[in-house]
């Protein structure tokens, strides 16, 4: 035989295989919507933690910064795992995106403005290190979110928000123009485009509605001089942001409470990424990937926190996108998180959103924090409203929202547990749920065994 014969790999370029790598004709715009349905709403949390601290707008700049890279290497690393060992990776080969994580959003509004951003960010490293042990054996406790734990979790998390919506929606509590008819017009405006759009849009306009209801806003803010780009000017086009630029302090109570929220944190990124796996590969989510999950959040929360951001976690906007589209493949999404690490080294793109006025954000966060709260009321639904379940959800419920708006019944305890009770809305409600699933289970285990106890002497 005359010759030689070179055999040569095909390239996989299926969208809907999670190694194919589709012509950037395709890739693009895929990647584009899973962006725009994330990149407001990764933002968010910073702004509203700069003007809960009262930051100035380059100190806001470093926070959006900080979430913006935190983002990008948070859904690299989902993406393209790290290999440990037995099995376990940094990371999970799901088509997930990744961003700040609105669990950790009411305690961390809560810790910023009572105890500040040394505080907050240092207990958010210390319980990432802690939870990172936790994901090695999170197979175990992955029974305890049933739909009604993790619903109730989920309702209370959006419910505990509402006042911040509320507030930033009148201009931001502590400004001169706070409650203004202004700012109130200005931010039903922006809500009722984002419902509207929501209500009527399809595809890339529907997954983009918060993002156009907030250029809405600001095109009306502009006109009514309620902008102001101070900060924009003389702001670097390419800077790295500092790590540890506002300290680290590390108080025990905050640590304890700020563990509790990321073990909670699990059900959420399950439920997440449930979502992508059962919507476009049908089937669930295996332990070793929720582990892989857990293991790799907790590092890029670390990384995040020190970068002054919120701890990370899957984003769920985007995982509808892959069940609905079923284009399950790694190389769109990392197109996506290529542009948040590029806006992650722009003070310039951090300095311009800060310029977006509270009112504007207040009117998005309104149906944002509303749509959580009601996904955690249909999560509830899939166990159905049996007594039982009715109980666990409404006392739970009742109980995280008494304590987040009268933190002070729990002053004459100590103060690890006011803290740990009254710094978030979801810890307590949490911990109620857990507790009144678990007794009503032994409670019903052991009236079967009556049952076949009974059985079994009437038989004798």
């Amino acid at each position: 035989m005359y010759g030689r014969i070179y055999f040569m790999k095909t390239r996989n370029t299926s969208k809907y295989d999670v190694d194919g790598i589709p012509p950037l004709k395709e890739s693009i715009p895929l990647a584009l919507q899973h962006l725009l349905a994330m990149i407001v709403g990764n933002m968010v949390p910073a702004i509203l933690i700069a003007n809960v601290v009262g930051l100035n707008q380059g100190q806001a700049t470093m926070l959006i910064q900080g979430s913006m890279l935190a983002a990008g290497l948070a859904t690299f690393l989902q993406l393209y795992p790290i290999p440990l060992f037995k099995g376990f990776k940094l990371g999970s080969r799901l088509p997930v995106m990744m961003g700040m994580s609105y669990v950790f959003l009411g305690a961390c509004l809560s810790v910023a403005a009572k105890d500040g951003l040394a505080a907050l960010f240092g207990a958010q490293i210390a319980a990432g290190v802690i939870v990172f042990f936790v994901g090695f054996g999170v197979k175990k406790i992955r029974h305890i979110f049933t739909p009604i734990v993790s619903g109730t979790i989920i309702a209370c998390m959006g419910l505990g928000l509402f006042a911040t919506a509320i507030k930033n929606l009148a201009g931001g509590e502590g400004t001169q123009t706070f409650g203004s008819p202004i700012n109130f017009t200005v931010g039903v405006i922006v809500a009722f485009v984002i419902i509207m759009i929501n209500k009527y849009g399809k595809g890339l306009v529907k997954n983009s509605s918060i993002l156009i209801g907030i250029l809405v806003g600001y095109a009306i803010s502009l006109v009514l001089g309620l902008v102001d780009f101070s900060a924009v000017q003389g702001a670097a086009i390419v800077s790295l942001p500092t790590p540890a630029a506002f300290g680290l302090e590390f108080r025990p109570e905050l640590i304890v409470m700020f563990t509790i929220i990321y073990i909670i944190g699990i059900a959420d990124m399950m439920g997440a990424c449930t979502i992508a796996t059962v919507g476009a590969m049908d089937r669930e989510v295996t332990d070793e990937e929720l582990a892989s999950v857990v293991l790799g959040n907790s590092i890029t929360s670390i990384i995040s926190s020190l970068f002054a951001a919120l701890p990370t976690g899957v984003f769920s906007q985007n995982t509808v996108i892959v069940s609905m589209n079923k284009v399950t493949s790694r190389f769109v999404i990392a197109l996506g998180a290529l542009v948040l690490l590029l806006a992650g080294i722009s003070p310039a793109l951090g300095a311009i959103m800060t310029t977006i006025p509270s009112c504007v954000v207040g009117g998005a966060t309104l149906v944002v924090f509303s749509s959580i709260a009601m996904s955690g009321f249909s999560i509830m639904s899939m166990d159905g409203f049996t007594e039982e379940n009715n109980l666990i959800a409404g006392v739970s419920i009742a109980t995280s929202m008494g304590l987040t708006t009268a933190p002070q019944v729990l002053d004459q305890f100590p103060e690890t547990i006011g803290t740990v009770l009254g710094g978030s809305s979801i810890v307590s409600g949490a911990i109620i749920a857990i507790l009144l699933q678990t007794l009503f289970k032994l409670k019903s285990r052991k009236s079967a065994e009556n049952v076949t106890s009974n059985l079994e002497e009437n038989i004798g």
